[in-house]
């Protein structure tokens, strides 16, 4: 046999040796390990949207592995629902592949407003332009002007989520009381039954006629409903003291 047809002859033994050891190898890799040596793909479904529980659940099935990565602000995705993924939906990856999930904490917290001392108008526009909703107005009598914005629950500088209500309180204006009689009072009777009643002594006019230093007639009239510390107009009979 030549020496060229010899080599030919050795190359082929031992190529025949080599896949038979392939062969041998793959059927003992096959008895020990059964599953597939090459890792199947699977396509990232679209997870948003779903709720953190379904969306885990939906990997699971496909042989990939959800997890948790952060919370975020999303208004346009409900609380507690994947805002995110990555990799994307319809991204190829080997089973057993991670996906990392955002999870959206809802709409941003937001501030109740200041409004204090301003009208309830003004005060209603600026609560909604923060985006929240007057809930009840409650009146309260103090001196401030009638329809003055004295505060709101929650305060001012609360967090809260966008649609929340807030209650405000105006003032009512001060209180009403009724004007005391000071017919035939001396002027120092009269301003000390002005005093009890929280009002005080106005004017002083002069009219010749009457008992002199006693009071002949009154504005406003007995009876009639005024604000504390107001004064009332007094005529006096004789001399003014």
């Amino acid at each position: 046999m030549s020496g060229g047809a010899l080599v030919a002859r050795r190359t082929l033994i031992v190529l025949g040796v080599i896949a038979a050891a392939a062969a041998a190898g793959y059927v003992v890799t096959c008895a020990v390990f059964p599953a597939p040596m090459i890792a199947r793909t699977v396509v990232v479904p679209p997870l948003h949207g779903a709720s953190v529980e379904a969306a885990v659940a939906r990997l699971s099935k496909l042989g990939l592995r959800g997890r948790l990565a952060d919370t975020v602000a999303d208004p346009l995705t409900p609380a507690g629902t994947v805002a995110w993924q990555s990799p994307v939906a319809e991204t190829v990856l080997p089973q057993g592949a991670i996906v990392r999930l955002g999870v959206s904490g809802g709409a941003p917290l937001v501030s109740v407003p200041s409004v204090t001392d301003l009208d309830v108008g003004l005060a209603r526009q600026v609560i909604e332009a923060a985006g929240l909703r007057v809930d009840r107005i409650d009146t309260a009598r103090t001196d401030a002007v009638l329809g003055t914005v004295l505060g709101t629950s929650p305060p001012a500088g609360t967090p809260a989520h966008p649609g929340d209500t807030v209650r405000v309180t105006i003032s009512s204006g001060p209180a009403s009381v009724p004007v005391p009689d000071l017919t035939g009072l001396t002027v120092a009777a009269a301003r000390e039954r002005l005093a009890s009643a929280g009002l005080r002594v106005g004017t002083l006019d002069q009219r010749l006629e009457g008992k002199a230093g006693t009071i002949l007639a009154q504005r406003p009239a007995p009876g009639e409903l005024v604000t504390r510390e107001s004064g009332v107009d007094l005529t006096v009979s004789g001399a003014l003291p």
